[in-house]
């Protein structure tokens, strides 16, 4: 079963909104659900979905069809912006290489995605990392010097040739998307993950980063008139912020239009720190994992996720703060319940996370209004897998599918989801390492690799996406067994 052809079936759907209007969603015919009408304002105007095509994930491999569903579900939600993010790693320059090579085919994705983004009216935001450059241009005499928080493939922006190269990079990213047509809204810069440079020059490097942002900035403009600054506060400390914010009021007072403030994990709200003059406070939510921070169960390696309680409360929080909008940070399509309760809850279409999950049982498992209420309950409970009775879980997930008649990718993760937990918890509760281990082991991997692939049409997974990342608790006595050498475990 392939992405695409796995869920989108016509169906009627009722969804109860705050401003006491019912509005009906008749589904296409083809797997391409109705667009959703427009909300009413809310708290959140700005309610950007960043979902980076990079590392494998459902971005980087869907085809341009599959990421408009994933798109036109996503404004039906409550989401009114898209944003990308042309992640350089491993990638030639593919407006200097000859041959039709990773980086144009990814490009090529990206630009089809914003074109859907775009007819579907969202916003289009393009994430920055500035100094992060293609693999052909690193060279020993412009490279960036790196530290913990400093990796990728960057260019030291503070030697000639290297900001030349990043300057050029940006004029041919903003050229080509006003070539294709794509209109930007705004630019969001981010100094972390990947980029910075640890050098003396650069330092400090939160305000190198910023007069660098600066000089892009004034490029996109010459492509894309009225583009706004915005910033991504991941990973900045408080001393970043306090000089960045007195930065923006003497050099480029009013040019900073938002900054996403970080949300650390397992947290509910943004820091207090000082924000540059005409800002607007915004949130940077990570919607990758559940209600609880556990990190063997983040970015898909344990399956599909559900923050119900977590989110629901980030968003009671940020309203209390102040904060005018958020950037959902999404790595995949594992993620699409917490899509659903952030955009719902957000876009006053729903009050609270169990009218969102009961409205998304309805919509996709087509569950009926006694179901519905159960399904709700039951993806609560996936909040905190480690902590559910499994075998009740089961019992319940398995009524609930025979009464069900819907079967497509999003049921389907969560059968995969239930039964990775079920082997994991088999193997935790063995004394020793037994040969009956070994047998549920590969039997984890084998449920895991169907998982991404027949449910999510997954490839090669890289980075914090590959199974080197977030292991199983008993990932070391399994390589020990095997007499195999775990690299990130020496």
């Amino acid at each position: 079963m392939c992405f695409i052809a796995a869920g989108g079936d016509p169906l009627l759907i009722t969804q109860r909104l705050r401003c006491a209007t019912l509005v009906f969603f008749l589904a296409l015919p083809l797997g391409i659900p109705a667009v959703a009408e427009e909300v009413p304002p809310t708290t959140f105007q700005t309610r950007t979905l960043y979902a980076p095509g990079h590392f494998g994930n459902s971005y980087e491999v869907m085809g341009q069809f599959e990421m408009r569903e994933v798109l036109e579900e996503a404004r039906f939600w409550g989401f009114n912006e898209y944003g990308d993010w042309f992640d350089t790693i491993d990638c030639a320059d593919p407006f200097s290489d000859k041959h039709y090579n990773l980086a144009g085919a990814l490009w090529d994705r990206k630009k089809e995605n914003f074109q859907s983004a775009q007819e579907l009216g969202l916003n289009c935001i393009l994430i920055i990392t500035p100094n992060h450059v293609f693999l052909d241009q690193i060279h020993p005499d412009w490279e960036a010097t790196k530290s913990n928080r400093i990796f990728g493939q960057l260019v030291c922006p503070s030697i000639p040739k290297g900001r030349a190269i990043i300057l050029q990079n940006y004029r041919n990213l903003f050229e080509d998307l006003n070539r294709e047509g794509v209109r930007l809204s705004a630019l969001s810069f981010a100094p972390y993950d990947y980029g910075g440079c640890a050098c003396s020059k650069c330092s400090p490097w939160i305000l190198t980063f910023a007069n660098l942002c600066r000089e892009i900035h004034g490029i996109a403009e010459e492509f894309h008139p009225e583009i706004e600054a915005r910033f991504i506060g991941w990973w900045w400390s408080d001393e970043e912020h306090r000089l960045f914010a007195e930065w923006a009021n003497v050099w480029a007072n009013g040019w900073v239009k938002s900054l996403a403030l970080h949300i650390p994990y397992g947290k509910t709200g943004v820091s207090e720190v000082p924000l540059p003059d005409g800002c607007e406070r915004h949130a940077f939510v990570h919607i990758g994992y559940g209600d609880a921070s556990w990190d063997r169960d983040i970015y898909g390696h344990l399956g599909p996720v559900c923050a119900g309680t977590r989110i629901e409360e980030t968003l009671l929080t940020l309203e209390q703060q102040e904060v005018t909008g958020w950037m959902a940070y999404s790595e995949g399509v594992f993620d699409d319940v917490n899509k659903a309760l952030i955009g719902g809850m957000s876009a006053s279409s729903h009050h609270d996370s169990d009218e969102v999950l009961r409205s998304y049982s309805q919509r996709y498992f087509k569950a009926d209004t006694t179901a519905s209420e159960a399904w709700a309950d039951w993806l609560q409970s996936m909040g905190h897998p480690f902590e559910t009775h499994l075998p009740d879980s089961r019992k319940i997930f398995s009524r609930l599918t025979q009464e069900d008649s819907a079967t497509n990718w999003r049921l389907n993760q969560w059968d995969y989801k239930i039964r990775m937990l079920e082997i994991n918890r088999a193997i935790e509760e063995t004394q020793g390492w037994t040969d009956g281990d070994t047998k549920q082991a590969l039997e984890y991997w084998k449920t895991k690799e169907e998982m991404q692939r027949r449910a999510w049409g997954l490839g090669p997974q890289r980075h914090v996406l590959g199974n080197r990342f977030k292991k199983p608790s008993w990932f070391g006595d399994w390589v020990k067994h095997r007499g195999i050498a775990d690299e990130k475990s020496k």
